[in-house]
């Protein structure tokens, strides 16, 4: 796990060009777009078989049948609100949604079952645009097929180093559950 470290503003002249974060470099009482979001839900791996029989011995169909793929079938729940707030703040405000995934896999991957949870909650605040901005309010809850693997489960398939493409596939389920989810504001 990476351990983050606090950035203090130093005085001097390295720091005499920069610019304020946000959309405004004073402080303003005024209308403000606010956007928060999480994602919550839990997953299992299922097997798909393949229907064709499997000779056995001496040419007798009984067999076990063969494993054609797996997947991952995925519940999750979307929140999303965006909102008019009316009150002073001296910038915007761009907090990263934090998503973190629990699982049995011994490699880092969704392994054969897990959960995944908002550890942080993703936010953002900007100047309201009268022109544009709506006040909005999405809750959906879904399924979805993700992290697909051929034949049998085989766990130097299913690592750490793939799991980022798989909660990609969830991230855009959420999206078009909620169409007003940000992606873009996961970090994972």
């Amino acid at each position: 796990m990476a351990t983050r470290y606090p950035i203090s503003a130093s005085t001097g002249a390295g720091t005499s060009n920069l610019n304020v974060s946000g959309d405004t470099s004073t402080c303003d009482f005024a209308e403000w777009h606010t956007h928060t979001q999480v994602i919550n839900g839990m997953y299992q791996r299922k097997f798909v078989y393949d229907s064709t029989p499997v000779p056995g011995v001496g040419n007798v169909v009984s067999a076990c049948p063969s494993l054609s793929f797996t997947y991952v079938d995925c519940n999750y729940s979307v929140q999303v609100v965006e909102e008019k707030e009316i009150a002073s703040y001296c910038s915007g405000l761009y907090q990263p949604q934090l998503l973190i995934h629990y699982s049995d896999s011994t490699t880092g991957g969704l392994g054969l079952s897990g959960t995944f949870t908002t550890s942080a909650t993703g936010y953002t605040r900007r100047k309201w645009v009268i022109t544009k901005d709506t006040e909005a309010n999405c809750m959906q809850s879904g399924n979805c097929q993700i992290g697909k693997l051929p034949g049998a489960y085989n766990p130097t398939y299913d690592t750490s180093g793939e799991v980022g493409s798989h909660i990609a596939q969830l991230l855009m389920h959420c999206e078009k559950s909620c169409p007003i989810f940000m992606q873009n504001l996961v970090e994972y």
